[in-house]
């Protein structure tokens, strides 16, 4: 007699069991839906892998917060193409994400599709440390420049003070020799009122979330229809549009300031994307998310897979949530 194979219908990867209120929301909302929740964490992730190959399980739908795929044999990594091999709906599909995280690909495409973002030059890894910049390069790049790694996240690896120094540009490389390094012009906010033209962009399911974003303070702000109206801050909406389009990601955050050039003011995206957002909440940490933003980005992570499984159309193309 065939063994029962078990079905989950929402699957989350977090490394750690923690009591998490990103977490509750998930399972409160599988619940309201009548779906099975799972959560896939190091205790047992080698195991949920097995189970997957052997057919002894199915995940529908698993929600990926913690795959690195530029690390061999990272384990969450081969969770998602697992699920995916085995065709469940992955959040970010792996093989997406594992293109539009590395940002010496991204800014390719960005430039192709006439997305702005800072001049930037791309050390690739085997190039050697004592490599020089031309005058020209130079004069582009500004000082001090930025130098970030194309796989980073975090900030981890980030330097924002950056000369046209090569043995500072090669202690930087150090934070991880085998990845390609961005040297990037170092982008100047201008103030909206009293507030920095910065933000971090949520986008999940064709739906986009603007926040402002301190990049020193690391504080966010839920930004109002009226300020985009007041400021003239559509740009920031569009780009993030536009971002998905070209990398096909459902679910990632972006950075855009606002910068003068000449007598004009211009966006550029600075972080170009991050598939795995921050989901801690304000009340909780000073420098996360207003709680809001949060859970309702966790009902709409349920929400969409519910509707995939019970062929329903997606809900909100192309909406803007603002704060109230």
């Amino acid at each position: 007699m065939s063994k029962e194979i078990r079905k989950y219908d929402f699957a989350l990867s977090w490394p750690d069991v923690e009591d998490v209120p990103f977490i509750n929301w998930l399972q409160r909302e599988c619940k309201v839906r009548g779906m099975s929740f799972l959560q896939i964490h190091d205790g047992n992730v080698s195991r949920i892998i097995n189970k997957l190959d052997n057919r002894e399980i199915i995940i529908s739908f698993l929600l990926d917060m913690n795959a690195t795929y530029n690390i061999p044999d990272d384990l969450y990594a081969k969770l998602s193409y697992a699920v995916k091999d085995n065709d469940g709906t992955v959040l970010d599909d792996p093989d997406d994400a594992k293109v539009a995280i590395d940002k010496s690909i991204t800014h390719f495409a960005f430039q192709k599709a006439d997305i702005p973002t800072p001049f930037t030059i791309i050390i690739r890894n085997w190039q050697p440390d004592k490599f020089k910049l031309t005058k020209a390069q130079k004069e582009k790049l500004g000082r001090p420049f930025v130098i970030k790694p194309a796989n980073g996240f975090g900030r981890f690896g980030v330097v924002t003070d950056a000369v046209w120094n090569v043995k500072k540009i090669a202690e930087a490389r150090k934070f991880n020799s085998g990845d390609n390094f961005l040297l990037q012009e170092k982008i100047e906010p201008v103030l909206f009122g009293e507030k920095l033209g910065w933000f971090r962009v949520y986008h999940i399911y064709n739906e986009v979330i603007p926040m402002w974003w301190h990049p020193v303070l690391g504080e966010y702000e839920h930004l109002t229809f009226k300020e985009m109206v007041k400021f003239k801050l559509f740009p920031v909406v569009q780009i993030t549009r536009k971002i998905s389009q070209i990398t096909r990601m459902d679910w990632f955050s972006t950075e855009i300031a606002f910068y003068k050039n000449g007598k004009n003011i211009m966006p550029s995206v600075i972080d170009y994307v991050n598939d795995q957002c921050d989901v801690d909440i304000q009340s909780q940490f000073r420098f996360a998310p207003p709680d809001h933003v949060v859970e309702h980005i966790a009902v709409k992570m349920v929400d969409s897979a519910w509707r995939m499984q019970n062929d329903l159309e997606l809900h909100d193309h192309n909406r803007v949530w603002f704060a109230e």
